[in-house]
């Protein structure tokens, strides 16, 4: 492998392994709250997105229809989600986050900004502007590269 190669094959390890981590400090956080993972990032991408369906959000997530309606039956259980009917075809059924779910999502978001945050300041003078820049300009070109597919 060349220099190159290796340093990239370190740096896509690297991400995997931040991500592992911000995984694991969040779903210990949700643990305290009752919430899975995979609920949370239920909430978050509705969350994104004015209120769609579970077909939309199925799609989106790239999981199984049967795995989405088995989180969102969990989340309107729980009061964090909301389902109704569109009123002019009333086979369409949307999902929206109700204000208990949406304040969820935004008390877990600012605890991993926090987290984050800190990681980022214990690098002392580390560039955080460059550093976003690059890792959005890296995020642009492979989110191009599979809408491209």
């Amino acid at each position: 492998m060349s220099d190159n190669n290796h340093v990239i094959n370190d740096l896509e390890h690297l991400f995997w392994s931040l991500n592992q981590i911000l995984n694991q400090i969040t779903k210990c956080y949700l643990a305290d709250k009752g919430l899975s993972m995979p609920r949370f990032w239920v909430l978050r991408r509705l969350s994104l997105e004015k209120p769609m369906t579970i077909g939309d959000l199925h799609r989106q997530m790239y999981l199984a229809p049967a795995t989405i309606t088995g989180l969102v039956d969990g989340l309107v259980e729980n009061g964090l989600v909301n389902r109704y009917r569109d009123e002019t075809d009333r086979r369409v059924v949307y999902l929206k986050l109700t204000p208990q779910g949406k304040a969820l999502v935004d008390e877990v978001l600012n605890y991993r900004i926090a987290k984050l945050k800190a990681a980022l300041e214990s690098q002392g003078n580390a560039d955080t502007a460059q550093l976003h820049s690059c890792l959005e300009g890296l995020y642009d070109w492979l989110h191009d590269s599979v809408r491209k597919k």
